[in-house]
């Protein structure tokens, strides 16, 4: 079940869906693109950020480190490798380069809470006074399956 913020979320983006058909039929495709943007973009954040959280509710946290390696030139993150408490791994990809996450980048070992499964896993570097005060979290999926390294 829905809750009422979803819903209401859920309501906008179909109306704005509409609206865009009714705008594109009338030959007006600019403000069909607006509006496409105002309403579809929000909504797709949302359902992704919502399909993680479900993830994260059916999985659990899982401790673990990870090392963040970036591109050289753009510094944005390319990949994630994860060292799980048991001795798997997993390769992920971040969704989206916040500066906290590139000013990660790099770091071997970070010790993190990781959580879901496939394309809706979130991780957590919890903060550590002074360098940070606040806690790392971003939306990742999953590159490789997880797998047990040979002894």
């Amino acid at each position: 079940m829905l809750d009422t913020s979803l819903r209401w979320l859920v309501f906008s983006t179909v109306l704005g869906v509409l609206v865009a058909a009714v705008l594109l039929f009338s030959g007006l495709v600019l403000p069909m693109i607006a509006v496409l943007t105002v309403t579809g973009v929000p909504g797709y954040w949302t359902f992704a950020r919502a399909r993680q959280a479900d993830a994260a509710r059916r999985t659990g946290w899982r401790t673990a480190t990870v090392t963040i390696t970036t591109t050289s030139r753009t510094r944005l993150p390319r990949s994630v490798a994860v060292r799980f408490a048991d001795g798997s791994r997993i390769d992920l990809r971040p969704w989206e380069a916040g500066s906290a996450v590139r000013a990660l980048g790099e770091l071997p070992g970070l010790p993190a809470l990781v959580a879901g499964s496939g394309p809706a896993m979130t991780v957590l570097i919890p903060p550590k006074p002074p360098l940070r005060e606040k806690p790392v979290v971003f939306g990742v999926r999953a590159e490789t399956y997880r797998w047990l390294p040979k002894p």
